[in-house]
């Protein structure tokens, strides 16, 4: 036990040299007393807040004008943006207008064109009779002419026969 003991003193000793021996290597800085020069920086300090106040309250009314232009352009905005949303409506009520006319005159195009080839097909029908007729009643004549001759020709057979 007496060598725990010495172990213990000796562990004990050579802790109490190593710090003595850092505190010799690094000395602490030294303490300043000075009570006068604290009072007269203190109050220095002191006397320096209300200009600083004042820095504050100026820099808290340009951040609130500013502010403000902020909000006043931010209405602008909003007020435009609302102006552009409507026009916006009425685009689209003129364009859906626009669209409604636009079928509507493709009806009456499309009804014109129908009536159109209606037409045409009508003029040609008649045209088609017209010539037919012409060509019935040329026929007609043409064909009679042909009897009369061939009947002439064989009229003057007979009486040659005769």
């Amino acid at each position: 036990m007496k060598q725990k003991v010495k172990r213990t003193y000796a562990k004990l000793l050579s802790s109490a040299l190593l710090l003595l021996g850092l505190s010799v290597i690094f000395p602490a800085p030294a303490a300043k007393a000075n009570y006068i020069n604290d009072i007269y920086n203190g109050l220095q300090s002191f006397s320096e807040l209300p200009g600083e106040v004042n820095k504050l309250q100026e820099s808290y009314q340009q951040t609130a004008e500013e502010l403000q232009q902020t909000k006043d352009e931010l209405g602008q905005t909003k007020d435009q943006l609302g102006q552009t949303l409507q026009q916006m409506a009425d685009y689209q009520t003129q364009n859906a207008a626009l669209q409604e006319q636009n079928r509507k005159l493709s009806e009456v195009v499309n009804e014109l064109k129908d009536d159109r080839t209606a037409r045409e097909k009508y003029y040609n029908r008649i045209k088609n009779t017209i010539f037919t007729g012409i060509a019935l009643v040329l026929g007609y004549f043409l064909m009679i002419r042909l009897l009369r001759l061939g009947m002439r020709h064989r009229s003057r057979k007979s009486d040659r026969l005769g």
